[in-house]
């Protein structure tokens, strides 16, 4: 890989820097090696993944649920991204590619940060009558369900035990 660094600035002000590759994909400057060639084997064979998005200084889980599952494609333009695209759609929203903790696809771990962590992740019958199951992380409540079996189902796919919530 011998890419091309270079800087784009928005409108607002706002400066980013890129990595272009010579497929044309521009990366953030900071998204590691393993990470970009990967997604870029990713979009060309269109395999469906699951990201995690988190801190990629310590590796801990962002928790994100929505946008996060799909195929990788491309944006078109000057500035070519990774998107994220889902079954059945045409585009879909550019990656945080520098936030990338981990990539699964249905069945195994494909990529994972070396500090890798989702927090402690607790089930607990709550007080509320109509959303009594809770799943907490870090002791700090994040969910609440109606059924014990959905909260069971969110705290395993926050987990990175079971690929999709449903």
């Amino acid at each position: 890989m011998n890419p091309e660094i270079f800087e784009h600035r928005f409108g607002n002000g706002h400066c980013v820097r890129y990595r272009r590759l010579p497929s044309g994909t521009c990366y953030h400057a900071e998204t590691p090696v393993p990470v970009i060639e990967l997604l870029e084997q990713l979009r060309q064979s269109r395999r469906k993944i699951r990201l995690f998005y988190g801190d990629p200084a310590t590796g801990q889980s962002w928790h994100e649920e929505h946008d996060v599952i799909g195929c990788i494609g491309r944006s078109t333009g000057s500035i070519k991204v990774p998107l994220l695209i889902e079954p059945g759609e045409i585009g879909g929203p550019a990656l945080l590619d520098h936030c990338i903790i981990r990539i699964d696809t249905p069945r195994k771990v494909l990529y994972q940060h070396a500090a890798f962590r989702v927090g402690e992740v607790t089930l607990v019958k709550g007080a509320l009558q109509r959303l009594p199951w809770e799943v907490w992380i870090d002791d700090v409540v994040h969910a609440r369900f109606q059924s014990k079996a959905e909260a069971q189902q969110y705290r395993d796919f926050i987990q990175g035990h079971r690929f999709a919530r449903r």
